[in-house]
């Protein structure tokens, strides 16, 4: 009797707990791109750099996120993605490119001058 109360009970700790994905992100170029995410659902959620450089690999325990990448030696950043997460696997690989229609940004923020 006991032990059928408390399964559900386990299930719904397990499932209200959540479950951490493992995101994978690749640039083209791989040279020193600086790889950005944020939580999406909150505007609290802040914009983080990804533990290194590309290719990256961290966990995160959103339902779904945004990615972009920034090369701070040419300027330039991708576009960004994204990504909607589950609790029953992984997404695959993501991989970002630069967007050469977007303004190059300086590593102090602001514009770069045009070529």
């Amino acid at each position: 009797m006991r032990t059928t109360r408390l399964l559900p009970l386990l299930a719904a700790a397990m499932l209200a707990g959540g479950c951490a994905s493992t995101v994978r992100v690749r640039t083209e170029p791989a040279q020193g791109a600086m790889i950005y995410y944020r939580g999406e659902g909150r505007p609290t959620f802040r914009w983080k750099p990804a533990p290194t450089t590309s290719p990256a690999s961290f966990k995160v325990y959103y339902s779904a996120i945004s990615a972009y990448a920034w090369w701070p030696a040419t300027g330039e950043q991708s576009d960004i993605v994204y990504v909607p997460l589950s609790n029953w696997g992984d997404p695959d690989e993501i991989v970002l490119r630069p967007n050469p229609a977007l303004p190059r940004v300086t590593p102090g923020g602001g514009a770069a001058p045009a070529r």
